[in-house]
């Protein structure tokens, strides 16, 4: 015979309806986030409005709202403005949120760590003293190098300040005070730590090969902001060059159409074949094809076609593989015949192993 199923346990419907309830109400709280951040609706405007209008807000819908919109903090009762939980997760979402919060969570250094790690310039709603504080304030200048503005004026002349933002962010230097930008002892030590601050100093310090050495040593790319003469001195781009391959693209034309100047930057870092004047590129290209072609695709090897935007990577094999291409290109290019130069550095990005063999005419270059 046919029965009827049996009925639900009520423990079950009432779980069900339980997080019935639940989705709703997240649904609820996520609608009025959208609309109340997007400005499409308002909420009531007198302050004991809540209690009685259809938007009443509790705790949990508060947090609902500042985690889809930080902004949305704006918008809630001034006891959730106050609530370190609340505000803490929409200066999360959105560090400018703590323009919102009640005085009370401004002035909670925890709070504002939260908020300045999002967004540094949130530095310029924390209390006054905070905005002394040492940690928030470098942590500020090192997420927004343009907060230093909001930095108190005490802190921001101290030069261990100055340094300790320019080391995590280099356009903490272009809102120092002026003096810093100016001074040469100052600057040596910025450029020390980031060497991309030579992009903010003085003009006449941009011309300075002591201080240009010690910013490309630390960072290649620092060699944009050194001075046009600069660009073309061999010594300060080939430091450029040691710390960083690519840094070759800022400096002078003139350098980078040198075959002498090309073995000595290939014999630092590879990458820096992108960067060379096309007659000087495909030379390379016709040294690693005579190296491949005596083996052929019937044996390990496979011809190698190089992009132009191709660096000249690979592993460096043990019998001096590299040594042999540098020294044929040498006497393609009627060069002095070269030393033994320090072994290059190249990166390994997949694309080329160069196999150990003795002889240049026969070196061959196997895929990875």
């Amino acid at each position: 015979t046919n029965s009827a199923p049996p009925a639900a346990p009520p423990t079950a419907t009432m779980g069900r309806l339980v997080r019935a309830s639940a989705l709703v109400a997240v649904g609820a709280a996520v609608l009025a986030a959208v609309l109340l951040g997007a400005g499409l609706v308002e909420p009531p405007a007198a302050a004991g409005a809540w209690s009685q209008s259809a938007w009443r807000w509790d705790r949990s819908l508060g947090l609902c709202a500042v985690g889809c919109d930080g902004n949305a903090l704006k918008h809630l009762p001034a006891d959730l403005q106050a609530d370190k939980e609340v505000v803490l997760k929409a200066v999360h979402q959105n560090g400018l949120a703590l323009k919102y919060a009640a005085p009370v969570a401004r002035a909670d250094r925890q709070v504002v760590l939260r908020a300045v790690r999002q967004n540094g310039d949130a530095l310029q709603f924390a209390a006054p003293w905070l905005r002394r504080d040492v940690e928030v304030a470098v942590e500020a200048v090192s997420r927004t190098g343009e907060a230093s503005r909001h930095v108190d004026p005490d802190l921001r002349s101290d030069p261990q300040f100055q340094l300790a933002a320019i080391a995590g962010n280099h356009r903490a230097l272009a809102s120092a005070p002026p003096e810093f930008r100016e001074d040469r002892d100052f600057v040596l030590k910025a450029v020390s730590v980031n060497g991309l601050a030579l992009g903010h100093v003085a003009p006449e310090l941009q011309a300075d090969r002591e201080v240009v050495i010690r910013a490309v040593s630390q960072h290649g790319h620092a060699l944009q902001y050194a001075a046009a003469p600069l660009r073309e001195d061999v010594e300060v781009v080939l430091a450029a060059v040691a710390e960083r391959g690519h840094a070759l693209q800022h400096g002078s034309p003139a350098l980078r159409c040198d075959p002498g100047f090309a073995i000595k930057a290939l014999s630092m870092n590879g990458t820096v074949l992108q960067h060379l004047s096309e007659a000087l590129r495909t030379d390379v290209a016709e040294m690693i094809l005579l190296q491949i072609k005596p083996n052929g695709p019937k044996s390990a090897s496979v011809p190698y076609v190089q992009p132009k935007w191709a660096p000249f990577d690979g592993l460096v094999g043990a019998d001096g593989d590299l040594e042999a291409l540098l020294d044929m290109l040498t006497v393609k290019w009627g060069l002095p015949r070269r030393r033994s130069l320090l072994r290059c550095g190249f990166s390994h990005c997949g694309s080329i192993v160069f196999s150990s063999t003795t002889s240049p005419t026969s070196t061959a270059l196997t895929s990875s």
